[in-house]
């Protein structure tokens, strides 16, 4: 991820325009290719030297300094640095600045004679006396003293890549740099793959990101996703810009699309952000249809104990709820007759999608669909007046803390069953 100061853009009347690199043009490609030979042959060396080696490259580089540093990032984001404590070395560093002190000190009558009889002690050889106190070869000394900070860690790892594709993953990260510092998110996905899609709403889900998401107005066929924004919201606004940022390489896997969003970045200002398919970036997500979390495991094993007859599983279908809106849920059941329940699931930052929600559900006679709500969002008096007085979710809801109860779970399957 790309830091505030490593953000290439431009804003105009109220716009703002990134400014991507062309990942075909060869003094891109060549400064790519410099800076993964540099990378690559890292393993061993201390971060110190692999900073001086790329600092010479971006010196050289004829682009501009902030690209070039981007780029840096993103490949030291793929470096893994042994940043283990190291106990021995904290130790050693407390036992040289206590004899260093009772020496400046004069506690050390030994260092005492020494140094009334020098006229003139130079820094080595006050080193060789401490190396000697310590019973550590001077060499020894001088190299494992800082060790464990930050210039001396040693390179473990790097994940290796392209040059072309560091360069799309660069562009990917100057567009999430925006993102995560949004107020709102509007995507526009025309005649959709259905497997694309269903792939994208994983992903949003993974993330767990607030959407509303129904049928456009002018074109049925046209989804419209509208998210809020980390900058919109007053808790874990962090973590849910990293999340928002890490949900847009999904929507460069969709065929047509269109996003919209409101950036507050510079000046505190509000400037409009329009992307789409045209600006050609190719993501670096795959898809992970197959791939199944632990916590859903877990959860599916539990409710299996319970009610053998059950199967929980993340749900990759939506549910119709009239008019324009779609639900996409976040688990679904299975039963062995083949009859399908789904469960959405509202977290602390979910205030207003779960009152619109509970909204869409009253109208609405029968629909397969659990509500679990985190606890947490009772604090809303507002919010919990409605949550009180919704006959669908008396009949068809539950609470939870953190992560949803499989015994909740079973017991609402247990009457659905028998209804």
């Amino acid at each position: 991820m790309l830091t505030k100061e490593l953000l290439c853009y431009r804003t105009r009347k109220g716009e703002i325009f990134p400014k991507l690199i062309n990942p075909e043009a060869k003094n891109n490609l060549a400064i790519a290719e410099e800076l993964l030979t540099v990378f690559s042959n890292s393993i061993g060396d201390v971060r110190e030297k692999l900073e001086l080696a790329t600092k010479q490259i971006l010196e050289r580089y004829k682009g501009s300094s902030i690209v070039a540093r981007g780029l840096e990032k993103l490949l030291l984001d793929r470096t893994e640095f042994d940043t283990e404590s190291r106990e021995d070395l904290i130790k050693l560093r407390e036992q040289v600045f206590s004899y260093s002190s009772s020496l400046l000190k004069g506690e050390i009558n030994s260092f005492s004679k020494i140094f009334k009889t020098k006229s003139n002690v130079s820094l080595s050889f006050f080193q060789n006396e401490i190396s000697k106190k310590i019973r550590l070869p001077l060499e020894n000394l001088m190299k494992d003293l800082y060790g464990d900070l930050p210039p001396f860690q040693k390179v473990l790892r790097f994940r290796k890549i392209t040059s072309a594709k560091l360069l799309h993953r660069y562009n990917c990260a100057q567009i999430q740099g925006l993102l995560i510092r949004c107020e709102r998110v509007t995507v526009l996905l025309e005649n959709s793959n259905y497997t694309k899609l269903r792939q994208m709403i994983k992903y949003l889900r993974f993330n767990k990101l607030l959407a509303n998401i129904g049928t456009f107005q002018e074109k049925s066929e046209t989804l419209i996703i509208k998210i809020d924004g980390p900058l919109s919201m007053f808790l874990n606004t962090q973590k849910y810009g990293l999340n928002l940022a890490n949900f847009f390489p999904s929507i460069l896997l969709q065929s047509k699309w269109k996003l919209n969003a409101d950036v507050r970045i510079k000046k505190n200002k509000i400037h409009t952000f329009n992307l789409d398919q045209s600006c050609g970036i190719i993501s670096h997500y795959r898809q992970f249809l197959a791939y199944v979390p632990e916590g859903i495991e877990l959860l599916s094993k539990k409710i299996t104990e319970k009610l053998p007859d059950w199967k929980l599983f993340a749900s990759s279908s939506y549910l119709h709820l009239g008019g324009e809106f779609l639900c996409f849920p976040d688990y679904s059941l299975e039963h062995c007759s083949g009859r399908e329940v789904h469960i959405e699931l509202f977290h602390p930052w979910h205030c207003n999608p779960l009152s619109k929600r509970l909204k869409q559900v009253e109208k609405i006679i029968q629909v397969p669909l659990i509500i679990g709500i985190d606890r947490s969002l009772l604090k809303n008096k507002e919010l919990l007046d409605q949550i009180n007085s919704s006959i669908y979710f008396s009949k068809n809801g539950f609470f939870f803390r953190d992560v949803p109860s499989a015994t909740k779970i079973s017991s609402l399957l247990e009457i659905l069953q028998k209804n």
